[in-house]
């Protein structure tokens, strides 16, 4: 089957990257955007690895190798994003090629994972994060899995997880704000997922969608537009509270300049509030507000400061944000969105 794909890269500070061409005789499974170097891709059926490269079309059996510092993202044709962290081995799978039934794979070799799993109009979509033993799926949401030496260990932010043994029996369901340890022999034991000690909060309301940047430039979450989701930062959570209510929270136990960008998604008055907090106590809090159009965007600067080494148990210490400005193009990261989703007003 031959597929077209649209899929928007927003580079919200660079250019659009259009997929590679493939034969009419290869079924595409996903796209690939790298976000840092180095990402190496191995085509199915060879043994050579070559640089990857954003706009690459994957086939089922391609694999992916992120290097020190590199960070790939899948993008499957329903819209559903994978982020491949830092020293990760993955290889992409397609279960069925039916428009109705959208089977989505990732094995994972080694390493770590996070996705944001989408149900595209007409089709019933599911993403399986595997490893020799275990697997985990969903049907929407906001899910990791991670394959080390300790075993097999999954989390889901928003949404709910199946387990499964390699015999395909079911070992377990998570709820949304769990994970779990899968190993031979030991029962599965649900347990609060907390992605770090330290956390940055956006509550917004009025006609205005938050997009949150890590301080590294290079991995966001959050939305560009009311339908246009964004969720590449491992264990962060981007939501609809309601009309004109949006949430975004992540991890911010490193220290730097977290960018926040407002994206106007109708005409009038918005509130905005920051909120940093340390082992669910807040460290500090500030309220953004103001009046936006439809396709402006407002950018302000969120400069934390932490104690301790490690961004997982780091300890935000205090912090300040900047006034608001309007966007001069420079600030957010490279995102990708939805195939056939519609143009992003202010993006290329």
């Amino acid at each position: 089957m031959t597929w077209r794909i649209w899929c928007v890269v927003a580079v919200v500070a660079a250019a659009l990257h259009l997929p590679s061409v493939v034969s009419a005789q290869t079924e595409v499974a996903a796209t690939l955007s790298v976000l840092a170097g180095p990402v190496e891709r191995i085509p199915a059926g060879a043994g050579v690895a070559e640089p990857g490269v954003s706009g690459m079309n994957l086939v089922d059996g391609d694999r992916i190798k992120t290097g020190v510092g590199g960070i790939a993202l899948i993008t499957f044709l329903n819209g559903s994003t994978v982020t491949v962290m830092p020293g990760s081995e993955v290889t992409v799978k397609q279960t069925s090629s039916e428009r109705a039934t959208s089977g989505m794979r990732l094995f994972i070799h080694a390493g770590r994972v996070w996705a944001r799993v989408v149900q595209a109009a007409g089709s019933r979509s599911v993403l399986t994060l595997e490893s020799n033993d275990y697997s985990a799926t969903a049907r929407d949401g906001l899910i990791g899995a991670e394959r080390s030496a300790e075993g097999f260990v999954c989390w889901t932010r928003r949404g709910l997880m199946i387990i499964t043994n390699r015999g395909g029996q079911s070992e377990g369901v998570l709820m949304a704000g769990q994970r779990v340890w899968a190993r031979q022999g030991w029962p599965l034991t649900p347990e609060p997922f907390v992605a770090g000690a330290s956390t940055i909060e956006i509550e917004s309301s009025g006609p205005v969608v938050p997009l949150l940047r890590m301080p590294d430039g290079v991995v966001a979450a959050g939305f560009l537009a009311e339908s246009v989701e964004v969720n590449q930062v491992f264990g962060s959570l981007s939501a609809s509270r309601g009309k004109q209510r949006w949430t975004v929270e992540m991890p911010a136990g490193a220290e730097g300049v977290y960018t926040l960008i407002l994206t106007g998604a109708g005409s009038g008055p918005f509130t905005a509030r920051v909120y940093a907090r340390y082992a669910g106590f807040r460290i500090y809090r500030q309220e953004l507000t103001g009046e936006i159009r439809p396709g402006e965007r407002l950018v302000t600067r969120i400069n934390q400061q932490v104690k301790g080494d490690d961004p997982r148990t780091a300890r935000v210490v205090g912090g300040s944000v900047e006034g608001l400005r309007a966007w001069d193009g420079d600030e957010p990261a490279a995102v990708v969105t939805a195939p056939g989703s519609r143009r992003v007003p202010g993006v290329n």
